[in-house]
């Protein structure tokens, strides 16, 4: 059943979400600060599944008796849905693909997810997309084997750039849990990092929306009252050079948000910020990943070769009709990612912060 966020049916979720080990994105806590910072929460619904009066599977979704898709734009890290075990994750697919009024859009849902394989067998027309390839670090073994994977040309590097700032005074990595009456201000100097003046210039730095700010500030306020805010900064005597929101959860440490200053960038602060968050997950026997998050870019490509995928799955109601449409939807795509793959980056860049003004 799609049901209204009431509040026993928010205890109920967040209570299956941290009983079953669930990311932190799969919390109603996170999703809620998501939906009123975007204008969504109205719209904010849980496809449900009870069994003996108990909750043991729910998906976060929006829309109506027509088409039904995942609450997701551009700041959302990943969309998870919560089962207690494999038959519930079965039922849900169910009854999510019982409703053949219109189309089911299942976006930023991993690969690997109990819902996304029992989806893929539907007999209804599916087009499948992949989303991103999130890369992550297995932090479980001991860091100087994972050390020892990294180039040797890289580690030498990484060494003369640190040596390089500690002549300049003194380099201190911190992990900051929120908790202090600083968090405010610790929000706004991430913030600051993280507008680069090309992120600026495209409109998609936290900044340049008032809804990004709102959903991170709340989100990071939720966070720390539930004890998985993690603000990391790297810092020479006390001025911050590289900032990291994180979430930590269930054993996964979730590094959503780099900031950088660009005055430091022959140092490669993304780089090193991201080697000092994998060396302190090592370090805690509680933590077996490192998530970087995103898009598979090349400087993460330095630090693991491992890739979690996400996908959007678009199921159709009727074998027909559906594959007309899964059919048109694919020729839109390939045209789409070929025109794109013909651009220029600064026409990219325009065109992307065309769309987020118009989003704004």
């Amino acid at each position: 059943m799609i049901r209204t966020l009431d509040a026993d049916l928010l205890e109920a979720w967040d209570a299956l979400a941290l009983a079953t080990g669930a990311p932190v994105f799969a919390r109603p806590g996170w999703l809620r600060a998501w939906a009123t910072a975007f204008g969504r929460l109205d719209d904010l619904r849980a496809l449900t599944v009870h069994r003996g009066g108990e909750l043991v599977a729910v998906l976060p979704v929006v829309g109506g008796r027509a088409a039904v898709r995942t609450p997701v734009n551009s700041e959302t890290a990943m969309i998870v849905p919560v089962v207690a075990d494999g038959d519930a994750a079965a039922e849900l697919a169910q009854l999510l693909l019982a409703r053949r009024a219109g189309v089911v859009d299942l976006d930023a849902v991993l690969a690997d997810d109990p819902l996304t394989t029992q989806v893929r067998r539907t007999r209804n027309p599916v087009h499948a997309t992949v989303r991103c390839r999130s890369p992550y670090v297995d932090t479980s073994g001991e860091v100087d084997a994972y050390l020892a994977t990294l180039s040797k040309s890289r580690r030498k590097e990484v060494r003369r750039r640190e040596r390089r700032l500690e002549e300049m005074g003194e380099l201190t990595f911190e992990m900051d849990h929120g908790t202090g009456d600083d968090l405010g201000a610790r929000l706004e100097e991430g913030f600051r990092l993280e507008a680069r003046e090309w992120k600026l210039a495209a409109g998609s730095a936290i900044v340049s929306s008032p809804a990004r700010v709102a959903f991170y500030t709340a989100g990071a306020r939720w966070a720390a009252e539930q004890g998985v805010l993690r603000l990391a900064a790297l810092r020479v005597d006390g001025h911050a050079f590289a900032s990291g929101y994180c979430l930590e959860q269930s054993g996964t440490l979730h590094f959503l948000k780099l900031g950088m200053d660009d005055a430091y960038a022959k140092y490669g602060p993304g780089l090193m910020i991201n080697l000092r968050m994998i060396e302190h997950a090592f370090a805690r026997s509680d933590l077996d990943t490192f998530d970087m998050l995103g898009e598979f870019e090349p400087y993460k490509a330095d630090l693991t070769g491992t890739v979690r995928e996400q996908h959007r799955l678009r199921v159709y109601p009727t074998p027909v009709v559906g594959g007309v449409q899964r059919a048109a939807t694919a020729a839109a795509g390939d045209l789409r990612r070929a025109v794109v793959a013909r651009l220029s980056a600064p026409t990219r860049e325009r065109l992307l912060a065309i769309k987020n003004r118009l989003q704004r």
